[in-house]
């Protein structure tokens, strides 16, 4: 990976890995199937169940297609059997990328539709509808102005600057 120019990290272990790093930053993650303590599955299976943005590459030394199917459906990026081609595996890194930056954003935006309280979840929703403040006001029973208020504070949480940021934001939690 190195000699591809792309900067580098190395851990003795996954769990050895998983003690030092942040794992809801952005990052390739290229990782061995057969590990002693944690085994790459196992290490997908974390990162799956910590909500991760990390894209991870399995590698094997004697592949089989049930465990690259269940890679690939548990999240990896990709699964190369060894010897790797380093044009292959620079493709691979090259999809890795693409993918953790998009799980990334994702998550940030989960983070932030978590910090809605149900009112402006509701309101969210409504605007995502293409609704007008009056009609999520009758939809909702409350008054303009509190829809106004509602509205205001799905923005600032949301850290969207217009609506149409907001729906896009929205959009990405739907798929």
């Amino acid at each position: 990976i190195s000699s591809l120019g792309l900067p580098t990290e190395a851990w003795a272990s996954a769990v050895e890995f998983l003690q030092q790093v942040d794992i809801h930053r952005p990052a390739v993650v290229v990782s061995d199937l057969m590990m002693p303590a944690m085994s790459g599955q196992e290490l997908q299976a974390y990162l799956n169940e910590n909500d991760s943005p990390m894209a991870l590459i399995a590698l094997t030394g004697n592949g089989e297609i049930p465990d690259a199917v269940n890679m690939l459906k548990q999240g990896a990026a990709d699964y190369l059997e060894k010897p790797i081609n380093s044009r292959r595996l620079q493709e691979a890194i090259a999809r890795a990328q693409a993918l953790t930056i998009k799980r990334a954003k994702l998550y940030e935006i989960r983070k932030l539709y978590s910090e809605l309280t149900d009112k402006e979840k509701q309101v969210a929703d409504e605007l995502m509808q293409g609704n007008i403040n009056k009609v999520i006001a009758d939809h909702l029973d409350v008054s303009v102005r509190t829809v106004e208020v509602h509205r205001s504070q799905v923005m600032k949480k949301m850290q969207a600057q217009h609506v149409s940021e907001l729906i896009q934001k929205l959009m990405l939690l739907a798929e």
